[in-house]
């Protein structure tokens, strides 16, 4: 993967910014997939410039999990090459992988259905140093329940998969969206 493949939209927040926050995308879910979406909107509302970052990630397996850890962190980075400020860091998916970096530099963060029976992925939320919010659907096939409730912060299960879409029921679809949205809002209150 090179930088010319990742792209940056940014939006401001009005009034006077409390920081950045960094958009980290799934490997097939996009900034502007429902989640993220309304992450972002949240984060504009509370005050945070958000800045979502656009990739072309490599296919899930044609790179070791170290490298593409690797590859998320400097994602990461480079999307706040020259910010000086606060930072909060919400990524779903792939883009979890960015915890390790995130981590080390002590953002606050919002975990969207993250890898958690990927032990390398997973073990960098049971020991994080910032706030956390950590969000995945019952049938993800992603979640387990006992790296789960390990972790600190604020955890919530939702009912749907991987996208939090529940099959042949629109209405409970929305609802876990609507369960994350408002969970995601109290917590950035907290912040």
């Amino acid at each position: 993967m090179s930088r010319a493949e990742t792209q940056y939209v940014d939006h401001a927040a009005q009034g006077a910014s409390i920081g950045r926050c960094v958009v980290l995308p799934g490997r097939q879910y996009t900034p502007e997939g429902p989640l993220l979406f309304f992450a972002a909107q949240a984060a504009l509302m509370r005050g945070w410039d958000v800045r979502q970052v656009w990739w072309e990630a490599a296919e899930r397996g044609s790179l070791a999990s170290a490298d593409e850890a690797e590859w998320v962190g400097d994602q990461l980075d480079a999307a706040l090459a020259g910010h000086t400020g606060r930072v909060l860091v919400v990524a779903k998916s792939l883009g979890t992988l960015a915890a390790t970096r995130a981590a080390a530099h002590g953002y606050d963060a919002a975990w969207l259905t993250p890898l958690l029976t990927e032990p390398d992925a997973a073990e960098p939320l049971s020991s994080y140093p910032a706030s956390q919010l950590v969000v995945i659907g019952a049938d993800d096939p992603f979640l387990s329940q006992d790296v789960l409730d390990g972790l600190p912060g604020t955890k919530l299960v939702v009912p749907g998969d991987h996208i939090l879409r529940v099959p042949g029921d629109p209405v409970a679809m929305v609802a876990s969206h609507e369960q994350f949205v408002r969970a995601f809002d109290a917590w950035l209150g907290t912040l």
